[in-house]
């Protein structure tokens, strides 16, 4: 009987091995996938409300073509001063968000938009707008590796003070930037990559699966590492888990500054199938935890990197 039950569950696994795409594949068409699209929009509405930025921003939309799905932010209240609110609030964020960890706020936006919607930063675009027509527009896009913003501001003379979060870190979780002193960028991602790569390969499930690290996203100063098939590594309570890292590196000088983000989901399942199985953001649950075993990952990984 046990025999046979687990010849059933290795089938099953098998099967779903075989029938299911990898985690970052990209589709020819994304419109396929547009009801997922719009269930990952209120996931980032919990998100911002967990963050204590509810008060300033909602996941209004979202519009999805063949290559790139679009989220849409607007802010929490209509009024007259909707604009000027945004706009002294986009500020402050972005310049706090630096100052924090290394990364604007418009990048931590991206990021968790793509990592939410499981898609490569590419295919992600993120607007925060007021009314039409718009007098403030942020448009955040990922072109080869960078992740630009174009601004429209028409600031009047009424300037509003909004209220900020008491911290940023929940906004960005953990400390995540250290310096490398004397040495090169390219050296330096290298070298982290293929620490992290080592760390997860003996990783994986109780039974039947390894982990599988994916760093196919890969430049001389950055990558993007997707790690799935692993459980009991952050969450207690055995779900399959999915991680994701990314990692920026600069040149300041004769040292590097390298900043990272690690976010996590999970869920139920045989293995992890993009844009399937109903698969959660860490943040949302095990917020604690996600941030105690980035920590212990990173101060591994700075250690190595500063020998």
């Amino acid at each position: 009987m046990a025999y046979r039950l687990l010849r059933a569950l290795f089938l099953t696994c098998l099967s779903g091995c075989l029938c299911l795409p990898q985690v970052g594949a990209q589709r020819s068409d994304l419109r396929q996938d547009e009801a997922f699209f719009r269930k990952k929009q209120k996931e980032f509405g919990q998100w911002i409300s967990q963050n204590n930025l509810a008060h300033i921003f909602r996941a209004d939309s979202v519009a999805v073509s063949s290559r790139k799905v679009t989220l849409f932010l607007r802010p929490a209240f209509d009024s007259k001063q909707a604009c000027d609110s945004i706009q002294c609030a986009w500020e402050k964020l972005e310049k706090a968000n630096r100052g924090v960890n290394g990364q604007y706020f418009h990048e931590r936006l991206l990021q968790k938009w793509a990592f939410l919607a499981e898609i490569h930063p590419d295919q992600a675009e993120v607007v925060v707008r007021c009314h039409d027509p718009a007098h403030f527009l942020a448009k955040v896009y990922s072109r080869r590796g960078k992740i630009p913003v174009e601004q429209r501001n028409v600031r009047s003379a009424t300037v509003a003070e909004v209220r900020m979060p008491s911290s940023l870190q929940g906004v960005n979780t953990g400390d995540n930037k250290i310096v490398v002193r004397g040495k090169k960028v390219g050296a330096v991602c290298n070298s982290a990559r293929r620490y992290l790569a080592n760390y997860y390969k003996p990783k994986g499930t109780p039974i039947l699966w390894r982990a599988r690290v994916d760093t196919s996203y890969t430049t001389y100063d950055e990558f993007l590492m997707e790690v799935t098939h692993l459980s009991y590594e952050i969450c207690p309570d055995g779900f399959f888990e999915y991680h994701r890292i990314y990692v920026k590196g600069l040149q300041k000088g004769d040292d590097v500054e390298l900043s990272w983000e690690f976010q996590g989901k999970y869920g139920s399942g045989i293995i992890f199938p993009p844009r399937k199985n109903d698969y959660k953001d860490m943040d949302l649950r095990y917020k604690s935890s996600l941030e105690d075993y980035q920590r212990h990952l990173f101060k591994k990984l700075t250690d190595y990197l500063r020998q």
